[in-house]
This record gives structure tokens, C-alpha cells and sequence, in this order.
């Protein structure tokens, strides 16, 4: 799920949270591939929430909100793939993931029931952007390092844009920039009718992507291949979304983690490692 934050007025300084242990969480793994974990908020819960590397920052449901006594301390326009929308941001003083713990974490707040299932919010990348961890798909867990571990796999160089981080993976004739996203199901791809920044097949199926607050109907393409470093991925079916007004934050889409086996990400040297 790619989520970026606007925030709309002055009053508001996002402070920086930091995560302190060397720890492993596991997770539940979401009808679309989401990592779902175990979450302490001001002492409360725990609340299961997505770990959602392709969201800008973190977002709690009302009756989350409601039953932690969360503060409200401004307004804020959220972009996600789906379009835009104003939200309620509340102070979270403590967030705890297992042993992990960030302070001073700023939520938009969204609908109850707005994510899927019994998902209650999500931990974005104003928690995540400066830590090293790894999400390991085969044995479901959520490994915290405090330092950069030994590696195998396709090493990929981040950058980090309007709170997000994207990876720009050069192909046959192009270069295409993705978010990488533990949150998203399929493949996602933006086009519009200037903007077609991939080779794909069309398969004539409809298909809907949704947000905490909207929904967006797309179809369904296959790509020929798409290529991932050193590794090539083919005949992989994707999700094409037209987006007319595209925002820097966008990129040209979202790579979803489950893909993978194991995947790394080092925010400091901002490397992603793909195993």
C-alpha cells in the first residue's frame, strides 16, 4: 500500500523515531502477500498492523485511535495510489514492535475497518526510513538489525523522495522507478496517455486497487520481463492504473516484497538486498 503524507499546516514538526533492539518479530502473512505484526501502542494492544515499506508514514484506524486516547494535533492531505484525501493526524507517544520501540510517531487517522480483514493501521516509513531490518517471506518473521548483516542476493540502490523510498531498475529500453512495497498485492504500474514507461501484454481482466479510503479499477497486464539487477523476472501479471495527474511521490509503480523470499533493506546505506 504506497501512502505519501502533505502535511497542511505549520504547527506540525515530524519528529524522528528511532528503534533500538536486535530482535525477531513474526508476522502474518495478508491475503495480498501484507506483513502483518503484533503492535504496542502507549502501551496499549497489541494491534495487528501492516509493516508497510511503500507508505510515507503510518496510519492507526478510528477505534484504534479512540481506545489509546490518541491526540489530535493537525490535518493532513494523504496521496496514495488511489488518489488523495484529508485526514486527522494524532501523537503517538510510544510505538513498540516486539523489543523494537520508536517515540514521537505522528498517524493520519483513517475509517475502523478500513484496511482488510482485522488489519487496525499500519507502520510506514516515518518509523522505518532509517533502520536495518529483513523480512523473511519463507519463516515469516521480521529480523531488526543493528547492524548491516551478511547478504546473498540482488543488491539495488534506494533513493529517498518525498518520504518514500523507489529503486530505478533500467530494462530493455527504459528505466522504471518502484516503491518497493510490502504492502502491495500484484505488480502495480501508472500510466497515462504520455507516460507508458513498460512493455506489457494485455489480458482483457479488470482489476481494483484499493486504499484505506478509496478504490481505483485497473486491469490486468502481463509483462514480458522485468528485470531486477543482475535477475530477471518473466511473464509476471501486473496491475495497470491510469493516473492522469502523476505525483513525483508515485514513481512509476509498486514491487511488491513477497516476490521474494527474504528482503533487506538498510536505511542508512540505503541498499534493498533481494534474496
Amino acid at each position: 500500500m504506497r501512502e505519501c503524507l502533505l502535511v497542511s499546516v505549520a504547527i506540525v514538526v515530524l519528529g524522528t523515531p528511532r528503534l533500538w533492539a536486535s530482535s525477531t518479530t513474526p508476522f502474518q502473512l495478508g491475503r495480498q502477500g501484507g506483513v502483518i505484526v503484533p503492535v504496542m501502542l502507549n502501551g496499549h494492544g497489541p494491534f495487528k498492523m501492516l509493516l508497510d515499506t511503500g507508505a510515507s508514514h503510518s496510519a492507526i484506524g478510528e477505534d484504534v485511535a479512540a481506545a489509546i486516547g490518541a491526540r489530535a494535533v493537525a490535518r493532513s492531505v494523504v496521496i496514495t495510489s488511489t488518489g488523495e484525501s484529508l485526514r486527522t493526524i494524532v501523537a503517538i507517544d510510544r510505538l513498540s514492535v516486539g523489543l523494537v520501540t520508536a517515540e514521537h510517531v505522528l498517524p493520519s487517522v483513517v475509517p475502523s475497518g478500513s484496511f482488510d480483514r482485522d488489519v487496525q493501521g499500519l507502520i510506514g516509513q516515518d518509523v522505518l526510513a532509517w533502520e536495518r531490518y529483513t523480512l523473511d517471506f519463507r519463516r515469516r518473521h521480521v529480523e531488526w538489525h543493528d547492524a548491516m548483516p551478511e547478504h546473498h542476493g540482488t543488491a539495488l540502490r534506494l533513493s529517498f523522495e518525498h518520504g518514500r523510498f523507489l529503486v530505478s531498475l533500467p530494462q530493455e529500453r527504459h528505466t522504471l522507478r518502484l516503491v518497493p512495497d510490502s504492502g502491495a498485492g500484484p505488480v502495480v504500474l501508472y500510466e497515462s496517455a504520455e507516460r507508458v514507461p513498460f512493455d506489457m501484454l494485455e489480458t482483457g481482466r479488470a482489476a481494483e486497487l484499493s486504499s484505506a479510503d478509496a478504490r481505483r479499477s485497473g486491469r490486468h497486464v502481463r509483462l514480458r520481463e522485468l528485470r531486477l539487477g543482475g535477475r530477471t523476472i518473466r511473464n509476471l501479471t501486473a496491475v495497470a492504473i491510469r493516473r492522469d495527474h502523476h505525483h513525483p511521490a508515485d514513481g512509476d509503480g509498486l514491487l511488491p516484497l513477497h516476490l521474494f523470499d527474504r528482503v533487506t533493506f538498510d536505511g542508512p546505506a540505503r541498499l534493498l538486498i533481494l534474496g
